[in-house]
């Protein structure tokens, strides 16, 4: 499991991420943890778009953070014009489909059947197209094998946030319940609708007018609160440190606000 986050305001959009991972047999059990997943990247250099994945972390023997490389390389060849975003002309949803073409027509449908013993993975793709005014959150969904999407979550005029993963403390903290009290209510005697009235009525804590930094600090504290809660959890450690934050607005665009890396910028500068 994981945890990602999109929170989009006004100003722009903030993409978090944690960085563990579950690898498993052919079964299904379980086989080892890791903790320094890339689930966070920019989507083609020099635009104002991101990517986030969950759910299956490797395809074709390589993981997602590398593939998603792969797919950079060809949103920046000019000399693939089925792949290239042209600076002047792109889109979000024309980035959203390139990733649901990429990651599951070319390499997933080959690997996995449909079948519900396939296994999950998704995807948010958000920022900003050629000249928009405001940004936007789109997400591809693969399950059972099938692909849903790319569909939009937040189009240019909403605010909010959608999250994927292990998200029970997200959705406390942010909606004000937990996902569970829905059947309880209706086990209790409750209409579906008296249900969703009364758990809908809770005053948003996002709003449109939210300043750019406290977005970074609110899903900053979201990762950080979903790897206290998971930890208190039974299981295995699904969510763990350390966390990849980028923002993205429409004057500054792509900016990484803490990322991990591999390797040292002190040893790796050009030598004079």
């Amino acid at each position: 499991m994981t945890i990602v986050i999109a929170l989009k305001v006004g100003d722009g959009v903030v993409l978090g991420a944690d960085s563990a991972t579950v690898t498993a047999d052919a079964a299904g059990n379980y086989v080892n943890s890791y903790f320094n997943a890339e689930k966070l990247f920019n989507l083609a250099t020099g635009l104002p778009i991101g990517a986030m994945t969950y759910g299956l972390g490797t395809l074709s023997g390589h993981s997602i953070g590398h593939l998603a490389k792969d797919l950079r390389a060809r949103f920046n060849d000019t000399g693939q014009p089925d792949w290239f975003l042209n600076r002047s002309a792109y889109t979000v949803q024309q980035a959203a489909d390139g990733v649901k073409r990429f990651f599951y027509d070319e390499l997933y449908a080959s690997a996995y059947p449909v079948s519900p013993q396939s296994p999950g993975i998704g995807f948010l793709v958000a920022g900003y197209g050629f000249n928009a005014p405001g940004p936007e959150i789109w997400r591809i969904t693969i399950k059972n094998g099938n692909c849903i999407g790319p569909e939009v979550v937040y189009d240019q005029g909403a605010a909010g946030t959608v999250w994927e993963g292990q998200g029970e403390a997200c959705h406390r903290l942010l909606l004000g319940y937990s996902p569970e009290i829905v059947h309880r209510l209706i086990a209790a005697g409750m209409s579906q609708a008296d249900a969703t009235n009364l758990l809908q009525s809770a005053q948003p804590v996002v709003q449109p007018t939210m300043p750019i930094q406290d977005a970074i600090d609110l899903v900053r504290y979201l990762l950080e609160l979903t790897g206290e809660f998971v930890r208190f959890v039974p299981g295995l450690a699904t969510v763990a440190k350390p966390f990849d934050i980028a923002a993205i607005t429409r004057h500054e665009g792509f900016r990484w606000v803490c990322r991990k890396h591999y390797y040292s910028r002190e040893l790796n500068l050009p030598h004079p």
